[in-house]
C-alpha cells in the first residue's frame, strides 16, 4: 500500500458511527487486551460510551490501524490522551501524525497531546517534536 492512499478517519463516538464501523475496529481489539490486560467486552465499553474515541488508519478498504484518544482537562488545556495506537505497516502511516494532531487541534479543541506509549514509540514521536515529559512505570503485585 502506498503511504499516500492511507488516510486519518476520526469515527465519531454516536452509536451508529460506532456500529457502522465495527468490522474494521474490532480485529484491533484482542491485541490491545492482550497489552492492557482489559477484556475486550471493557475495550468495547470505553469505545461505545464515549470514553475512548477512536479513529482508523484507513485506506478506502481496509484499517491498517487503530488510535483510541481519551480527552482531560489540565487547567485550560484540553489534553488529548492517545491510548491506543496499534496496527501493521507502522512506517506506512505514521506520516499522519500531523493530521492527527490537526484534527486534535482544530476539531478537537485539544492544546496538548500526551501519547501514552510504550518505549518503543518513543524514539519515533521524538522524530516528531514530541518530548518526554514523565515516565510511567509499573510494577504488578
Amino acid at each position: 500500500m502506498k503511504p499516500d492512499a492511507l488516510r486519518f478517519i476520526p469515527i465519531p463516538t454516536t452509536p451508529q458511527h460506532i456500529r457502522a464501523w465495527s468490522r474494521y475496529w474490532l480485529p484491533f481489539l484482542p491485541l490491545i487486551a492482550k497489552r492492557s490486560k482489559e477484556s475486550i467486552d471493557q475495550l468495547i465499553d470505553r469505545i461505545i460510551t464515549g470514553y475512548t474515541q477512536i479513529a482508523l488508519v484507513w485506506d478506502g478498504k481496509e484499517a491498517h490501524a487503530l488510535i483510541g484518544m481519551q480527552y482531560t482537562r489540565r487547567g485550560e488545556d484540553l489534553v488529548a490522551e492517545i491510548v491506543w495506537l496499534t496496527g501493521r505497516g507502522m512506517k506506512d502511516w505514521t506520516h499522519l501524525l500531523p493530521v492527527m494532531e490537526c484534527y486534535l487541534k482544530e476539531k478537537a479543541h485539544c492544546t496538548v497531546i500526551r501519547p501514552i506509549c510504550r518505549p518503543g514509540w518513543s524514539r519515533l514521536l521524538k522524530q516528531h517534536g514530541y518530548k518526554t515529559t514523565h515516565i510511567v512505570m509499573e510494577h504488578t503485585l
